[in-house]
C-alpha cells in the first residue's frame, strides 16, 4: 500500500491464511511508544447500507432445499406488433411505392408474425386515425406468418393508404371490434398470452480459518476498533471480525454480481474438490440485463425524469413511483450536481436554509458557512427519487476502470432495483434455502475457541494443536420481472 503521507513511519504487511504468534511479534514487537493506542482501518469501506442489509428490508424468500427455483410470469394482452409486408393480393408480391392500397374501399393484405388480431377487429399503425382498417376475415396461414383480408375504413372511395405506413417495421395494435348494427353475427376475439418460466440456481460459498492453540486469547501489541466502535484488544476477536466481514463481502458480491454458469444444454463444466459440479447462480445484476439498460455521457436530471416515466407510465399507479437508485459515492454527488443545476431554474440556489453561520475559524465576525447535499427528487406525475450509497460501486479493488472525472466508473453507475411489487411481493427478493442461510461450526484440535476458559476438552477431531472454523451459505436472488427495474451506465463501461 502507498504511504499516505511522509509521516507515515511503516508500511501495512498484507497476507492470508493461519496467523501465527511470528506474524504478530513481527508487526507489532518492539513498537515505540504510541501517541494513541488505537488501530483505525484506514480502507473502511463500510459507507451506505450493503446489499444483504438492503435486501432484508423487502423480506427474504425461503425454499425448502437447494434445488433450483422457479417462478412464472405472464405478458400483458394489450401490445403491437410488426408488419412482415403487405400485398395487393393475397399471394402477390409486396406493395410498391406507386400503388393505391384500399382505393375504392378495395382490399389489401397484410402479413404478419403471430396470429393477434382476430376478424372485424378494427387496427391501426403509426398514424392512429388516419388509416384504421379493418380484418373482414379470420387469418390464414402462410409458412411461419399469418395473413390477413384488411379494407379502409374512410368516408370517401377516392382515399387510399400511404404506401409508406405499410413498410416492414411498421407497428399495428388492435383498437376495437367493428360491426354492424342489424343482425350482426359475429364480435372480436380475446387476446390472451401464456404464462412463461424463469429460473434460477443457488449459490454457495464457504469459507475457513485455522487458529493456532497459543493464539488463543493472545493479546494485540495495540489495540482495533472498528467502524462501529467497538474495541478489540485480542487476536482472535480481530480475526473474528474480519472472517466476519469478509465473508459478509463475499456474500454481497454474489447477491449483485454472480454469473450463472450453466450451458445452454442445462449442464455445467465446472468440478470442485469432490467430483461434483458448482452451480453458481445468476446475480441480480446479470438478471437484470436484459431490459431497460441505457448509457449515458451526460447524467441529468431531465433525462433520469425520462427514463423513470417510460418505466412509470401505464404500468404503476401514481403511489407506486418511488424509486430508490444504489449508486457509488461519486454517483451520488453526481446527482446532487444535477438537481443543483436543475433547482437553479425554478429557485435561487443560495437560500436562507442552506446558508449558516460560521464563527469557527476566526476571520470575520461576519463569517458564513454554505453546505448541503440533494439526495431526493420529487418530480411530476408522482415520481419520487432517491439516492441510496452501496460500496460495492466504489470498491476499487474490484472496480478497475477510472472515469475522467475521478473515482471508478463504476461509481456513477445507477441501478434501480426495487420498482413496486409483484404478485403481492417484493420485485426483487434474497432467496435461500432451508437451513442453509448460515452454516457454521468449528472443528476442534488439542484447543478449540474456548480453550483454556472452558475447561478440559472432551473430545478432538484431530491431533493439531489448534482449531478451523468453517462458515457457508447458499444464497441466490430472484428478480422476479426484470421490466420493472433499470440501469443507468456511463458510456465509459459500454462492452
Amino acid at each position: 500500500m502507498a504511504k499516505l503521507s511522509q509521516f507515515q513511519m511503516t508500511d501495512a504487511k498484507s497476507w492470508s491464511g493461519m496467523t501465527t504468534k511470528n506474524h504478530i511479534g513481527a508487526i507489532w514487537n518492539a513498537a515505540p511508544q504510541k501517541a494513541s493506542n488505537i488501530m483505525t482501518m484506514v480502507h473502511q469501506t463500510n459507507f451506505g447500507m450493503d446489499l444483504d442489509t438492503y435486501l432484508n428490508q423487502f423480506g427474504v424468500k425461503v425454499l425448502e432445499n437447494e434445488d433450483d427455483f422457479v417462478w412464472e410470469l405472464i405478458g400483458t394482452s394489450k401490445k403491437n406488433i410488426p408488419l412482415v409486408e403487405a400485398r395487393l393480393t393475397r399471394n402477390g408480391s409486396a406493395i410498391a411505392a406507386t400503388d393505391k392500397p384500399g382505393v375504392g374501399f378495395s382490399r389489401f393484405f397484410m402479413v404478419f408474425e403471430e396470429q393477434w388480431f382476430t376478424d372485424v377487429n378494427v387496427i391501426v399503425g403509426h398514424m392512429n386515425e388516419l388509416y384504421p382498417l379493418r380484418i373482414v376475415a379470420d387469418p390464414e396461414p402462410d409458412g411461419n406468418y399469418w395473413v390477413y383480408e384488411v379494407e379502409l375504413m374512410s368516408d370517401s372511395s377516392d382515399k387510399y393508404m400511404d404506401t409508406e405506413e405499410l413498410v416492414a417495421g411498421r407497428r399495428f395494435s388492435k383498437d376495437w371490434s367493428i360491426v354492424e348494427q342489424t343482425l350482426s353475427r359475429k364480435g372480436g376475439g380475446v387476446n390472451f398470452t401464456s404464462p412463461f418460466s424463469m429460473r434460477n440456481q443457488f449459490t454457495m460459498i464457504r469459507m475457513q480459518h485455522q487458529t493456532p492453540g497459543n493464539m488463543i486469547n493472545r493479546p494485540f501489541g495495540t489495540m482495533f476498533k472498528n467502524d462501529k466502535g467497538q474495541t478489540f484488544k485480542i487476536w482472535t476477536q480481530y480475526q473474528d471480525y474480519q472472517f466476519d466481514h469478509q465473508f459478509r463481502l463475499e456474500k454481497n458480491r454474489g447477491l449483485m454480481f454472480a454469473t450463472s454458469n450453466r450451458k445452454s444444454d442445462g449442464s455445467y463444466g465446472n468440478f470442485g474438490k469432490s467430483g461434483f459440479v458448482i452451480k453458481q447462480g445468476a446475480g441480480i445484476r446479470q438478471q437484470m440485463e436484459a431490459s431497460n439498460t441505457v448509457f449515458y455521457n451526460d447524467f441529468t436530471i431531465k433525462y433520469l425524469l425520462n427514463v423513470l416515466l417510460d418505466l412509470s407510465e401505464n404500468k404503476l399507479s401514481m403511489d407506486q413511483r418511488k424509486f430508490v437508485l444504489k449508486t457509488g459515492e461519486r454517483g451520488a454527488v453526481q446527482f446532487h450536481y444535477a438537481l443543483e443545476d436543475f433547482s437553479q431554474l425554478f429557485q435561487p440556489l443560495f437560500n436562507e436554509d442552506r446558508m449558516f453561520k460560521n464563527d469557527g475559524m476566526g476571520l470575520t465576525s461576519l463569517g458564513l458557512g454554505y453546505g448541503g447535499q440533494f439526495l431526493r427528487y420529487v418530480g411530476p406525475m408522482g415520481i419520487e427519487v432517491s439516492v441510496s450509497v452501496d460500496s460495492l460501486y466504489s470498491d476499487r479493488e474490484r472496480n478497475k476502470i477510472y472515469h475522467p472525472d475521478g473515482g471508478v466508473a463504476e461509481s456513477y453507475r445507477y441501478d434501480i432495483l426495487d420498482v413496486g411489487t409483484s404478485a403481492g411481493e417484493a420485485n426483487i427478493q434474497k432467496v435461500m434455502a432451508k437451513g442453509q442461510e448460515d452454516i457454521w461450526g468449528y472443528e476442534p484440535g488439542l484447543r478449540d475457541p474456548y480453550s483454556p476458559t472452558g475447561g478440559r476438552m472432551k473430545y478432538m477431531a484431530n491431533a493439531v494443536d489448534g482449531y478451523t472454523v468453517h462458515r457457508a451459505c447458499v444464497f441466490g436472488a430472484k428478480v422476479t420481472d426484470p421490466s420493472r427495474t433499470a440501469s443507468f451506465i456511463p458510456n465509459i463501461l459500454a462492452a
